[in-house]
């Protein structure tokens, strides 16, 4: 797999049950394949709107931060704060920029977030689908797949 970007950096959504608010978990990965889509959409009434499309793709070889282990959503959700610190899952509605996150706070809200996005002039990706492909074929093309807006 051919890797074209530095680092992304996936952040994993938790309830803050002090707040009741999301709380994100940033974790740097190196090594990736990135692509991005700009282009326009027209909408019946005729209205133009961007539409832009991203595709995250993560060897299994890639160097995650801290050496943190992947884990299923619904297991990553099982996890308590420590627990979930010491992995990184994928699903819909996390968050992902396409660079290294070099902030100093281990957890951001999404406002803080978008800020730092901004700050950075990278986009703020939505993650609206995603893929294990790490279970068949040849050990150099297993990957997980990310898909965003």
């Amino acid at each position: 797999m051919v890797t074209n970007v530095d680092a992304v950096t996936v952040f994993n959504g938790r309830l803050n049950k002090e707040t009741r608010r999301e709380a994100f978990i940033p974790t740097v990965i190196h090594g990736i394949s990135y692509a991005e889509a700009k282009g326009t959409r027209t909408a019946n009434n005729g209205v133009w709107s961007d539409d832009v499309q991203y595709k995250i793709r993560i060897p299994l070889s890639a160097e995650v931060q801290e050496g943190r282990q992947y884990l299923p959503d619904m297991a990553y959700a099982k996890q308590d704060d420590a627990g979930a610190k010491g992995h990184w899952t994928i699903r819909k509605k996390d968050m992902v920029i396409p660079c290294e996150y070099a902030g100093e706070r281990p957890v951001l809200y999404e406002d803080e977030l978008a800020a730092y996005a901004r700050e950075q002039g990278v986009d703020l990706i939505h993650i609206t689908e995603y893929a294990d492909n790490t279970a068949g074929g040849s050990i150099y093309t297993r990957h997980w797949r990310i898909g965003g807006k």
